[in-house]
């Protein structure tokens, strides 16, 4: 279970909002042929290491439970990445658009990325867990990514601990990322701590 769910985070090689680089082992589906007119995926060259570098802007970083690394880091020039592994990258992802809510007492951020038919949506998210009058809000804070392929939620996965290194950074988020008018899905709920099936 845990080997396949490793999998759906390498998810399937494509691209629809940006270009996709996956360096899993052989384990990892083939990419796709090509379409007509569609460009090879690029080489894997930039992204040697997860975190983003020093001359890297991180948008988002958290350490993932199993000892694996995420990180939406946005390079001085081109377009921004999603870096999923340990020391080196086992998915590259590169575009992606960004969304954002305000809630009473909270609010939550959001990054698309696309890969085929599967989207990771890295999401930053604080709500307000006591409406009592006069009474602290108490919020609940949580990060992660959530994968979603054909718009059905495939997994939750939150970050270690509940909370990211580096939750989304609006302003960065605001400079580098085509803004979205709605959050891309609700179900990132299903990482706050108190959530219940």
């Amino acid at each position: 279970m845990l080997a396949a769910s490793m999998l759906l985070l390498a998810g399937c090689a494509g691209a629809e909002q940006g270009d996709a680089v996956s360096q899993e082992s052989s384990e990892a589906p083939e990419a796709p042929a090509n379409r007509a007119g569609a460009s090879p995926v690029p080489s894997p060259a930039a992204a040697k290491q997860v975190d983003c570098t020093a001359s890297e802007e991180t948008v988002f970083s958290c350490a993932m439970p199993g000892g694996k690394r995420l990180a939406v880091c946005a390079p001085s020039a081109g377009p921004a990445q999603y870096r999923f592994g340990t020391k080196e990258p086992e998915l590259v992802l590169r575009g992606g658009k960004w969304a954002r809510a305000m809630y009473s007492g909270g609010g939550e951020a959001q990054i698309a990325f696309a890969n085929g038919d599967t989207r990771y949506i890295v999401f930053s998210r604080m709500v307000r867990t006591n409406f009592a009058a006069g009474e602290p809000n108490y919020p609940a804070i949580s990060d992660g990514v959530l994968i979603m392929r054909d718009d059905e939620l495939v997994a939750v996965r939150p970050c270690a601990g509940g909370q990211a290194d580096m939750p989304v950074q609006y302003d960065a988020a605001e400079r580098v990322f085509a803004q979205e008018d709605e959050l891309f899905t609700d179900e990132t709920m299903r990482a706050d701590p108190d959530w219940s099936r």
